[in-house]
Protein backbone atom coordinates (compact mmCIF):
# COMPACT_ATOMS: atom_id res chain seq x y z
CA UNK A 1 0.00 0.00 0.00
CA UNK A 2 2.90 2.30 0.80
CA UNK A 3 4.45 1.53 -2.58
CA UNK A 4 1.18 2.41 -4.31
CA UNK A 5 0.95 5.74 -2.44
CA UNK A 6 4.56 6.52 -3.28
CA UNK A 7 3.99 5.77 -6.96
CA UNK A 8 0.90 7.95 -6.95
CA UNK A 9 2.81 10.83 -5.38
CA UNK A 10 5.57 10.57 -7.99
CA UNK A 11 3.05 10.61 -10.80
CA UNK A 12 1.28 13.70 -9.39
CA UNK A 13 4.60 15.51 -8.92
CA UNK A 14 5.66 14.71 -12.47
CA UNK A 15 2.42 15.97 -13.87
CA UNK A 16 2.78 19.23 -11.92
CA UNK A 17 6.34 19.78 -13.18
CA UNK A 18 5.34 19.02 -16.75
CA UNK A 19 2.39 21.40 -16.53
CA UNK A 20 4.59 24.12 -15.06
CA UNK A 21 7.14 23.79 -17.86
CA UNK A 22 4.45 23.85 -20.51
CA UNK A 23 2.93 27.09 -19.10
CA UNK A 24 6.30 28.87 -19.19
CA UNK A 25 6.99 27.90 -22.80
CA UNK A 26 3.59 29.15 -24.02
CA UNK A 27 3.62 32.62 -22.39
CA UNK A 28 3.42 34.66 -25.65
CA UNK A 29 1.93 37.83 -24.19
CA UNK A 30 3.37 41.23 -25.23
CA UNK A 31 5.67 42.77 -22.63
CA UNK A 32 7.29 45.76 -24.45
CA UNK A 33 7.83 47.56 -27.78
CA UNK A 34 10.80 49.54 -29.16
CA UNK A 35 11.42 51.64 -32.29
CA UNK A 36 14.47 51.52 -34.52
CA UNK A 37 14.84 55.34 -34.11
CA UNK A 38 13.92 57.70 -31.32
CA UNK A 39 14.37 60.93 -33.33
CA UNK A 40 14.42 61.90 -37.01
CA UNK A 41 14.71 65.12 -39.03
CA UNK A 42 12.74 65.67 -42.23
CA UNK A 43 12.05 68.29 -44.85
CA UNK A 44 8.46 69.00 -45.94
CA UNK A 45 7.38 66.22 -48.27
CA UNK A 46 10.25 63.90 -47.27
CA UNK A 47 9.52 60.42 -45.89
CA UNK A 48 11.14 57.96 -43.52
CA UNK A 49 10.00 54.47 -42.46
CA UNK A 50 9.97 53.57 -38.76
CA UNK A 51 10.09 49.95 -37.69
CA UNK A 52 9.10 48.51 -34.32
CA UNK A 53 10.10 45.38 -32.44
CA UNK A 54 7.89 43.66 -29.87
CA UNK A 55 9.24 41.64 -26.96
CA UNK A 56 9.22 38.71 -26.69
CA UNK A 57 10.07 37.64 -30.21
CA UNK A 58 7.50 34.87 -30.04
CA UNK A 59 4.67 37.23 -28.99
CA UNK A 60 1.42 35.97 -30.45
CA UNK A 61 0.01 39.44 -31.26
CA UNK A 62 2.55 41.69 -32.93
CA UNK A 63 0.00 44.26 -34.14
CA UNK A 64 0.45 47.94 -33.28
CA UNK A 65 -1.12 51.29 -34.13
CA UNK A 66 0.57 54.56 -35.13
CA UNK A 67 -0.28 58.14 -34.18
CA UNK A 68 1.23 61.61 -34.67
CA UNK A 69 0.91 64.25 -31.97
CA UNK A 70 0.50 66.86 -34.74
CA UNK A 71 -0.38 65.55 -38.18
CA UNK A 72 -0.12 69.09 -39.60
CA UNK A 73 3.63 68.88 -38.92
CA UNK A 74 4.31 65.19 -39.56
CA UNK A 75 1.88 62.46 -40.47
CA UNK A 76 2.32 58.71 -40.14
CA UNK A 77 0.73 55.85 -42.06
CA UNK A 78 -0.61 52.59 -40.65
CA UNK A 79 2.69 51.03 -41.76
CA UNK A 80 4.90 53.53 -39.91
CA UNK A 81 5.83 55.70 -42.91
CA UNK A 82 6.43 59.22 -41.55
CA UNK A 83 5.98 62.21 -43.91
CA UNK A 84 7.09 65.75 -43.14
CA UNK A 85 4.26 68.24 -43.74
CA UNK A 86 5.41 71.65 -42.48
CA UNK A 87 8.13 73.06 -40.21
CA UNK A 88 7.66 72.22 -36.56
CA UNK A 89 7.95 69.38 -34.09
CA UNK A 90 5.82 66.31 -33.52
CA UNK A 91 6.02 62.98 -31.70
CA UNK A 92 5.19 59.70 -33.40
CA UNK A 93 3.83 57.07 -31.01
CA UNK A 94 3.47 53.36 -31.73
CA UNK A 95 1.19 51.38 -29.39
CA UNK A 96 0.82 47.61 -29.10
CA UNK A 97 -2.70 46.35 -29.61
CA UNK A 98 -2.18 43.93 -26.73
CA UNK A 99 -1.42 45.53 -23.35
CA UNK A 100 -0.96 49.06 -24.82
CA UNK A 101 2.82 49.30 -24.52
CA UNK A 102 4.24 52.38 -26.32
CA UNK A 103 7.41 53.71 -27.92
CA UNK A 104 8.00 57.19 -29.33
CA UNK A 105 10.08 58.99 -31.94
CA UNK A 106 10.59 62.77 -31.96
CA UNK A 107 10.24 64.32 -35.43
CA UNK A 108 11.66 67.70 -36.41
CA UNK A 109 10.53 69.19 -39.73
CA UNK A 110 12.54 72.13 -41.05
CA UNK A 111 12.23 74.53 -43.97
CA UNK A 112 13.46 73.50 -47.37
CA UNK A 113 16.77 75.13 -48.22
CA UNK A 114 16.37 78.79 -49.26
CA UNK A 115 17.23 79.71 -52.83
CA UNK A 116 17.85 82.94 -54.74
CA UNK A 117 16.41 83.41 -58.21
CA UNK A 118 16.52 85.88 -61.10
CA UNK A 119 16.07 85.63 -64.84
CA UNK A 120 14.10 82.72 -66.30
CA UNK A 121 12.38 80.48 -63.75
CA UNK A 122 10.53 77.17 -64.09
CA UNK A 123 9.94 73.88 -62.33
CA UNK A 124 8.74 73.64 -58.72
CA UNK A 125 9.39 75.89 -55.76
CA UNK A 126 9.02 73.29 -53.05
CA UNK A 127 6.63 73.62 -50.12
CA UNK A 128 7.77 75.68 -47.15
CA UNK A 129 10.76 77.17 -48.98
CA UNK A 130 11.97 80.76 -48.91
CA UNK A 131 12.59 82.10 -52.41
CA UNK A 132 14.61 85.32 -52.61
CA UNK A 133 13.91 87.18 -55.85
CA UNK A 134 16.98 89.29 -56.51
CA UNK A 135 16.29 90.41 -60.08
CA UNK A 136 13.66 90.46 -62.82
CA UNK A 137 12.05 87.03 -63.24
CA UNK A 138 10.16 85.45 -66.12
CA UNK A 139 8.43 82.13 -66.74
CA UNK A 140 9.40 81.54 -70.40
CA UNK A 141 6.90 80.67 -73.10
CA UNK A 142 6.15 76.95 -73.06
CA UNK A 143 7.49 76.51 -69.52
CA UNK A 144 5.71 76.05 -66.19
CA UNK A 145 6.38 77.23 -62.66
CA UNK A 146 4.54 75.67 -59.71
CA UNK A 147 4.75 77.24 -56.25
CA UNK A 148 3.72 74.86 -53.47
CA UNK A 149 2.04 75.59 -50.14
CA UNK A 150 3.83 77.50 -47.43
CA UNK A 151 6.38 79.06 -49.79
CA UNK A 152 7.51 82.61 -49.06
CA UNK A 153 8.54 84.53 -52.16
CA UNK A 154 10.51 87.54 -50.95
CA UNK A 155 10.98 90.16 -53.66
CA UNK A 156 13.81 92.67 -53.38
CA UNK A 157 12.65 96.30 -53.38
CA UNK A 158 16.03 97.54 -54.67
CA UNK A 159 16.26 99.49 -57.93
CA UNK A 160 17.42 97.21 -60.73
CA UNK A 161 19.07 99.90 -62.86
CA UNK A 162 19.84 103.60 -63.11
CA UNK A 163 16.19 104.25 -64.07
CA UNK A 164 15.03 102.99 -60.69
CA UNK A 165 13.23 100.04 -62.27
CA UNK A 166 11.60 97.69 -59.75
CA UNK A 167 11.28 93.93 -60.05
CA UNK A 168 8.35 92.48 -62.01
CA UNK A 169 7.15 88.87 -62.17
CA UNK A 170 6.55 88.29 -65.90
CA UNK A 171 4.69 85.12 -66.92
CA UNK A 172 4.89 84.12 -70.58
CA UNK A 173 4.44 80.45 -69.76
CA UNK A 174 2.12 79.02 -67.09
CA UNK A 175 2.06 79.78 -63.37
CA UNK A 176 0.38 77.67 -60.70
CA UNK A 177 0.42 79.05 -57.16
CA UNK A 178 -0.84 76.21 -54.97
CA UNK A 179 -1.21 77.44 -51.42
CA UNK A 180 -3.54 75.78 -48.95
CA UNK A 181 -5.76 76.98 -46.13
CA UNK A 182 -3.41 77.50 -43.20
CA UNK A 183 -0.40 77.35 -45.51
CA UNK A 184 -0.77 80.17 -48.06
CA UNK A 185 1.90 81.23 -50.51
CA UNK A 186 3.21 84.67 -49.53
CA UNK A 187 4.49 86.93 -52.32
CA UNK A 188 5.84 89.98 -50.56
CA UNK A 189 8.92 91.96 -49.55
CA UNK A 190 11.32 91.55 -46.65
CA UNK A 191 9.55 91.43 -43.29
CA UNK A 192 11.32 94.64 -42.20
CA UNK A 193 9.63 96.48 -45.07
CA UNK A 194 6.08 95.36 -44.19
CA UNK A 195 5.12 98.51 -42.35
CA UNK A 196 2.21 100.95 -42.32
CA UNK A 197 4.49 103.57 -43.86
CA UNK A 198 4.98 101.30 -46.87
CA UNK A 199 1.27 100.66 -47.49
CA UNK A 200 1.50 102.46 -50.82
CA UNK A 201 5.27 102.53 -51.24
CA UNK A 202 5.03 100.47 -54.47
CA UNK A 203 8.00 98.29 -53.55
CA UNK A 204 7.79 95.93 -56.53
CA UNK A 205 5.78 95.59 -59.72
CA UNK A 206 3.40 92.65 -59.66
CA UNK A 207 2.51 89.48 -61.58
CA UNK A 208 2.11 90.19 -65.30
CA UNK A 209 0.75 87.62 -67.75
CA UNK A 210 2.26 88.05 -71.22
CA UNK A 211 0.52 87.90 -74.58
CA UNK A 212 1.30 84.19 -74.82
CA UNK A 213 0.55 83.23 -71.21
CA UNK A 214 -1.96 80.37 -71.49
CA UNK A 215 -2.79 79.74 -67.83
CA UNK A 216 -2.39 81.06 -64.32
CA UNK A 217 -3.85 79.84 -61.05
CA UNK A 218 -3.54 81.53 -57.67
CA UNK A 219 -5.01 79.57 -54.75
CA UNK A 220 -4.56 80.62 -51.13
CA UNK A 221 -1.94 83.26 -51.91
CA UNK A 222 -1.16 86.63 -50.35
CA UNK A 223 0.10 89.28 -52.78
CA UNK A 224 1.19 92.59 -51.28
CA UNK A 225 3.25 95.82 -51.60
CA UNK A 226 2.94 95.99 -55.40
CA UNK A 227 2.30 98.91 -57.74
CA UNK A 228 5.77 100.12 -58.75
CA UNK A 229 5.84 102.91 -61.31
CA UNK A 230 7.11 101.66 -64.66
CA UNK A 231 10.23 102.95 -66.40
CA UNK A 232 11.54 102.72 -69.96
CA UNK A 233 13.41 99.58 -68.96
CA UNK A 234 10.63 97.81 -67.07
CA UNK A 235 10.10 94.33 -68.56
CA UNK A 236 6.37 95.02 -69.01
CA UNK A 237 7.15 98.20 -70.92
CA UNK A 238 9.81 96.56 -73.08
CA UNK A 239 7.26 93.83 -73.84
CA UNK A 240 4.62 96.38 -74.86
CA UNK A 241 2.27 95.49 -72.00
CA UNK A 242 2.40 98.69 -69.94
CA UNK A 243 3.22 102.34 -70.55
CA UNK A 244 6.56 103.82 -69.51
CA UNK A 245 7.21 106.20 -66.64
CA UNK A 246 4.54 108.83 -66.13
CA UNK A 247 1.93 106.51 -67.56
CA UNK A 248 1.30 103.46 -65.44
CA UNK A 249 1.76 102.12 -61.98
CA UNK A 250 1.91 98.36 -61.96
CA UNK A 251 -0.94 96.22 -60.65
CA UNK A 252 -0.78 93.15 -58.43
CA UNK A 253 -2.09 90.75 -61.09
CA UNK A 254 -2.48 91.30 -64.83
CA UNK A 255 -3.40 89.32 -67.95
CA UNK A 256 -3.10 90.13 -71.65
CA UNK A 257 -3.99 86.97 -73.59
CA UNK A 258 -7.65 86.79 -74.77
CA UNK A 259 -7.20 83.01 -75.19
CA UNK A 260 -5.84 82.48 -71.70
CA UNK A 261 -7.50 80.87 -68.67
CA UNK A 262 -7.06 82.36 -65.22
CA UNK A 263 -8.35 81.40 -61.78
CA UNK A 264 -7.85 83.29 -58.52
CA UNK A 265 -9.56 82.01 -55.40
CA UNK A 266 -9.13 82.26 -51.63
CA UNK A 267 -6.41 84.90 -52.02
CA UNK A 268 -5.61 88.20 -50.31
CA UNK A 269 -4.58 91.31 -52.23
CA UNK A 270 -3.45 94.25 -50.10
CA UNK A 271 -1.11 97.23 -49.96
CA UNK A 272 -0.93 97.91 -53.69
CA UNK A 273 -0.58 101.36 -55.23
CA UNK A 274 -2.93 100.56 -58.11
CA UNK A 275 -5.46 97.88 -59.03
CA UNK A 276 -5.29 94.50 -57.38
CA UNK A 277 -6.56 92.54 -60.43
CA UNK A 278 -6.47 94.13 -63.90
CA UNK A 279 -7.36 91.77 -66.75
CA UNK A 280 -7.10 92.53 -70.46
CA UNK A 281 -7.88 89.09 -71.77
CA UNK A 282 -8.94 85.57 -70.93
CA UNK A 283 -11.61 83.43 -69.28
CA UNK A 284 -11.47 84.23 -65.57
CA UNK A 285 -12.89 82.98 -62.28
CA UNK A 286 -12.28 85.27 -59.31
CA UNK A 287 -13.96 83.95 -56.17
CA UNK A 288 -13.71 84.02 -52.38
CA UNK A 289 -10.92 86.58 -52.31
CA UNK A 290 -10.24 89.40 -49.84
CA UNK A 291 -9.16 92.86 -51.01
CA UNK A 292 -8.15 95.79 -48.84
CA UNK A 293 -5.85 98.83 -49.01
CA UNK A 294 -5.92 98.79 -52.82
CA UNK A 295 -5.14 102.00 -54.71
CA UNK A 296 -3.21 105.07 -53.62
CA UNK A 297 -4.83 107.85 -55.69
CA UNK A 298 -6.90 105.62 -57.92
CA UNK A 299 -7.38 101.92 -58.44
CA UNK A 300 -9.86 99.09 -58.22
CA UNK A 301 -10.12 95.69 -56.61
CA UNK A 302 -11.03 94.12 -59.99
CA UNK A 303 -10.68 95.99 -63.30
CA UNK A 304 -11.87 94.25 -66.49
CA UNK A 305 -11.29 95.24 -70.13
CA UNK A 306 -12.16 93.79 -73.57
CA UNK A 307 -11.18 90.23 -74.37
CA UNK A 308 -12.37 88.90 -71.02
CA UNK A 309 -15.17 86.67 -69.80
CA UNK A 310 -15.33 86.88 -66.01
CA UNK A 311 -17.22 85.44 -63.06
CA UNK A 312 -16.42 87.54 -59.97
CA UNK A 313 -18.27 86.27 -56.93
CA UNK A 314 -18.19 85.88 -53.15
CA UNK A 315 -15.33 88.34 -52.78
CA UNK A 316 -14.94 90.80 -49.88
CA UNK A 317 -13.74 94.20 -51.10
CA UNK A 318 -12.93 96.67 -48.35
CA UNK A 319 -12.17 100.31 -49.16
CA UNK A 320 -10.84 100.14 -52.72
CA UNK A 321 -9.77 103.62 -53.74
CA UNK A 322 -12.17 104.02 -56.66
CA UNK A 323 -14.32 100.94 -57.29
CA UNK A 324 -14.67 97.37 -56.21
CA UNK A 325 -15.49 96.47 -59.83
CA UNK A 326 -14.59 98.63 -62.81
CA UNK A 327 -16.05 97.00 -65.91
CA UNK A 328 -15.33 98.17 -69.44
CA UNK A 329 -14.99 96.83 -72.96
CA UNK A 330 -12.25 99.30 -73.73
CA UNK A 331 -9.87 97.88 -76.32
CA UNK A 332 -12.55 95.79 -78.06
CA UNK A 333 -11.48 94.63 -81.53
CA UNK A 334 -11.60 91.69 -83.90
CA UNK A 335 -9.17 89.81 -81.68
CA UNK A 336 -10.47 91.15 -78.36
CA UNK A 337 -14.13 90.33 -77.92
CA UNK A 338 -16.66 92.27 -75.89
CA UNK A 339 -16.05 92.19 -72.14
CA UNK A 340 -18.57 89.86 -70.45
CA UNK A 341 -18.85 89.96 -66.67
CA UNK A 342 -21.12 88.43 -64.06
CA UNK A 343 -20.49 90.03 -60.68
CA UNK A 344 -22.58 88.50 -57.92
CA UNK A 345 -22.66 87.90 -54.18
CA UNK A 346 -19.78 90.23 -53.39
CA UNK A 347 -19.52 92.24 -50.18
CA UNK A 348 -18.38 95.78 -51.03
CA UNK A 349 -17.56 98.14 -48.17
CA UNK A 350 -16.30 101.75 -48.06
CA UNK A 351 -15.59 101.88 -51.79
CA UNK A 352 -14.81 105.14 -53.57
CA UNK A 353 -14.17 107.53 -50.71
CA UNK A 354 -10.50 108.03 -51.40
CA UNK A 355 -11.09 109.02 -55.02
CA UNK A 356 -11.52 112.74 -55.67
CA UNK A 357 -15.32 113.06 -56.07
CA UNK A 358 -14.82 115.80 -58.66
CA UNK A 359 -13.50 113.08 -60.94
CA UNK A 360 -15.86 110.41 -62.32
CA UNK A 361 -15.62 106.63 -61.97
CA UNK A 362 -15.72 106.52 -58.21
CA UNK A 363 -17.95 104.74 -55.78
CA UNK A 364 -18.69 101.05 -56.00
CA UNK A 365 -19.29 99.33 -59.36
CA UNK A 366 -18.54 101.31 -62.52
CA UNK A 367 -19.91 100.35 -65.95
CA UNK A 368 -18.69 101.82 -69.23
CA UNK A 369 -17.83 101.49 -72.89
CA UNK A 370 -19.90 98.61 -74.19
CA UNK A 371 -19.33 95.98 -71.52
CA UNK A 372 -22.10 93.42 -71.08
CA UNK A 373 -22.70 92.76 -67.41
CA UNK A 374 -24.98 91.10 -64.90
CA UNK A 375 -24.65 92.58 -61.43
CA UNK A 376 -26.73 90.78 -58.79
CA UNK A 377 -26.81 89.98 -55.07
CA UNK A 378 -24.05 92.35 -54.03
CA UNK A 379 -24.07 93.71 -50.48
CA UNK A 380 -22.92 97.34 -50.83
CA UNK A 381 -22.28 99.08 -47.52
CA UNK A 382 -20.96 102.56 -46.74
CA UNK A 383 -19.76 103.03 -50.32
CA UNK A 384 -19.79 106.43 -51.91
CA UNK A 385 -22.26 105.63 -54.69
CA UNK A 386 -24.55 102.89 -55.93
CA UNK A 387 -23.73 101.06 -59.17
CA UNK A 388 -22.95 103.80 -61.68
CA UNK A 389 -22.50 104.06 -65.42
CA UNK A 390 -20.57 106.39 -67.66
CA UNK A 391 -23.29 108.36 -69.44
CA UNK A 392 -20.80 109.33 -72.17
CA UNK A 393 -19.54 105.78 -72.76
CA UNK A 394 -22.49 103.59 -71.95
CA UNK A 395 -22.33 99.87 -71.23
CA UNK A 396 -24.23 97.41 -73.44
CA UNK A 397 -27.99 98.06 -73.30
CA UNK A 398 -28.55 94.38 -72.51
CA UNK A 399 -26.72 94.68 -69.20
CA UNK A 400 -28.69 93.81 -66.08
CA UNK A 401 -28.28 95.41 -62.66
CA UNK A 402 -30.74 94.36 -59.96
CA UNK A 403 -31.19 92.49 -56.66
CA UNK A 404 -28.44 94.41 -54.85
CA UNK A 405 -28.54 95.53 -51.21
CA UNK A 406 -27.52 99.05 -50.12
CA UNK A 407 -26.94 100.32 -46.61
CA UNK A 408 -25.32 103.45 -45.19
CA UNK A 409 -23.92 103.99 -41.73
CA UNK A 410 -24.00 107.35 -39.99
CA UNK A 411 -20.29 108.15 -40.19
CA UNK A 412 -19.65 111.39 -42.13
CA UNK A 413 -16.73 112.49 -44.24
CA UNK A 414 -15.22 115.88 -43.44
CA UNK A 415 -13.22 116.14 -46.67
CA UNK A 416 -14.12 119.50 -48.30
CA UNK A 417 -15.03 117.97 -51.67
CA UNK A 418 -17.50 115.60 -50.03
CA UNK A 419 -19.07 118.38 -47.98
CA UNK A 420 -19.33 120.67 -51.01
CA UNK A 421 -20.79 117.95 -53.23
CA UNK A 422 -23.24 116.75 -50.59
CA UNK A 423 -21.76 113.27 -50.37
CA UNK A 424 -20.90 113.16 -46.68
CA UNK A 425 -22.54 109.80 -46.01
CA UNK A 426 -22.95 106.76 -48.21
CA UNK A 427 -26.69 107.34 -48.36
CA UNK A 428 -26.03 110.60 -50.24
CA UNK A 429 -24.62 108.52 -53.10
CA UNK A 430 -27.54 106.14 -53.62
CA UNK A 431 -30.58 108.17 -52.68
CA UNK A 432 -33.10 109.04 -55.42
CA UNK A 433 -31.99 111.71 -57.87
CA UNK A 434 -28.24 110.99 -57.91
CA UNK A 435 -26.91 111.21 -61.46
CA UNK A 436 -25.86 108.08 -63.35
CA UNK A 437 -26.64 105.53 -60.65
CA UNK A 438 -28.48 102.33 -61.56
CA UNK A 439 -31.08 101.17 -59.03
CA UNK A 440 -32.96 98.00 -59.90
CA UNK A 441 -36.61 97.33 -59.19
CA UNK A 442 -35.68 94.54 -56.78
CA UNK A 443 -32.82 96.28 -54.99
CA UNK A 444 -33.06 96.64 -51.23
CA UNK A 445 -32.13 100.25 -50.51
CA UNK A 446 -31.88 102.00 -47.15
CA UNK A 447 -33.99 105.14 -46.86
CA UNK A 448 -31.63 107.05 -44.54
CA UNK A 449 -28.22 106.72 -42.86
CA UNK A 450 -28.40 103.89 -40.33
CA UNK A 451 -31.36 102.26 -42.06
CA UNK A 452 -31.26 98.76 -43.55
CA UNK A 453 -28.51 97.52 -41.21
CA UNK A 454 -27.31 94.20 -42.69
CA UNK A 455 -26.48 92.96 -39.17
CA UNK A 456 -22.96 91.70 -39.69
CA UNK A 457 -21.71 89.31 -37.03
CA UNK A 458 -18.82 91.65 -36.26
CA UNK A 459 -18.36 94.95 -38.08
CA UNK A 460 -19.09 98.52 -36.86
CA UNK A 461 -21.61 99.29 -39.60
CA UNK A 462 -22.82 102.60 -38.14
CA UNK A 463 -19.53 104.17 -37.12
CA UNK A 464 -16.81 102.68 -39.32
CA UNK A 465 -14.94 105.55 -40.98
CA UNK A 466 -15.01 105.42 -44.75
CA UNK A 467 -11.46 106.75 -44.86
CA UNK A 468 -10.07 104.21 -42.41
CA UNK A 469 -8.82 101.99 -45.22
CA UNK A 470 -5.54 100.85 -43.68
CA UNK A 471 -6.88 99.38 -40.46
CA UNK A 472 -8.66 96.33 -41.78
CA UNK A 473 -9.27 93.97 -38.88
CA UNK A 474 -8.98 90.22 -39.19
CA UNK A 475 -11.49 90.02 -36.33
CA UNK A 476 -14.27 91.43 -38.49
CA UNK A 477 -16.81 88.86 -39.55
CA UNK A 478 -19.02 89.76 -42.51
CA UNK A 479 -21.32 86.80 -41.99
CA UNK A 480 -24.93 87.73 -41.26
CA UNK A 481 -26.77 87.43 -37.98
CA UNK A 482 -30.17 85.78 -37.74
CA UNK A 483 -32.83 88.26 -38.76
CA UNK A 484 -30.57 90.16 -41.16
CA UNK A 485 -32.57 91.81 -43.97
CA UNK A 486 -29.72 90.76 -46.27
CA UNK A 487 -30.15 87.06 -45.51
CA UNK A 488 -32.96 86.48 -48.02
CA UNK A 489 -34.37 87.85 -51.25
CA UNK A 490 -31.39 87.58 -53.59
CA UNK A 491 -31.60 86.25 -57.16
CA UNK A 492 -30.69 82.63 -57.85
CA UNK A 493 -32.19 81.96 -61.29
CA UNK A 494 -29.14 82.78 -63.40
CA UNK A 495 -26.14 80.74 -64.46
CA UNK A 496 -22.53 81.90 -64.07
CA UNK A 497 -20.38 81.66 -67.17
CA UNK A 498 -18.24 78.87 -65.76
CA UNK A 499 -20.78 76.97 -63.70
CA UNK A 500 -19.93 73.87 -65.76
CA UNK A 501 -16.24 74.42 -65.18
CA UNK A 502 -13.06 75.98 -66.53
CA UNK A 503 -10.14 73.57 -66.93
CA UNK A 504 -6.82 75.07 -65.90
CA UNK A 505 -3.67 73.10 -65.22
CA UNK A 506 -5.55 69.84 -65.67
CA UNK A 507 -8.03 70.73 -62.91
CA UNK A 508 -11.67 71.75 -63.36
CA UNK A 509 -12.66 74.92 -61.51
CA UNK A 510 -16.35 75.74 -61.20
CA UNK A 511 -17.84 79.15 -60.56
CA UNK A 512 -20.03 78.90 -57.46
CA UNK A 513 -23.80 78.98 -57.79
CA UNK A 514 -25.51 82.23 -56.76
CA UNK A 515 -26.72 82.34 -53.16
CA UNK A 516 -30.15 83.42 -51.94
CA UNK A 517 -28.53 85.91 -49.55
CA UNK A 518 -26.81 89.19 -50.41
CA UNK A 519 -23.02 89.46 -50.20
CA UNK A 520 -20.21 86.98 -49.81
CA UNK A 521 -21.25 85.45 -46.49
CA UNK A 522 -24.55 83.97 -45.36
CA UNK A 523 -25.88 83.35 -41.89
CA UNK A 524 -23.30 82.44 -39.25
Amino acid sequence: MKKLNLLYAVLISGIMVFSSCKTTEEDTSVRSITLNKTEISLLPGAEEKLNYEIFPNNAANKSATWKSSDSTVAKVSSEGLVTGVKPGNAVITVTTVENNYTATCAVSVSLNAPISVSGDVEGVWKKYSVISVTGQINVPKGKTLTIEEGVEVIVSDAAMDANGTKIEFLVNGSLYVKGKAGAPVLISVASSKRTAENTFARLWGGIVGGLDCPEMVLEHAIVEYTGAITTLTSPSVVGGLFKPAGGDGMVAFNTNNPLGKYVIQNCIFRFTGEDAIYVQGGDCIFTNNLFYANGETGGEAINVKAGCKVDAAFNIMYSPNTNALKLSSSGQSVTRAQALIKGYNNTIINSGWRRDPNKPKGGCVWLEEGCLVEIYNNLIVNSMFAVRLDSKKLPDNNSKVDYNFYASGTSKSTIPQHVTNGTETAYDGFKPGVNDIVIGMNDKVGTAPGNNDPKFVNFPFLTNSALDFGNFSSAWDFSLQAGSPASTGAKTDFTPYFAAGLTVGGKVYNSPSPAAYFGAKGLK
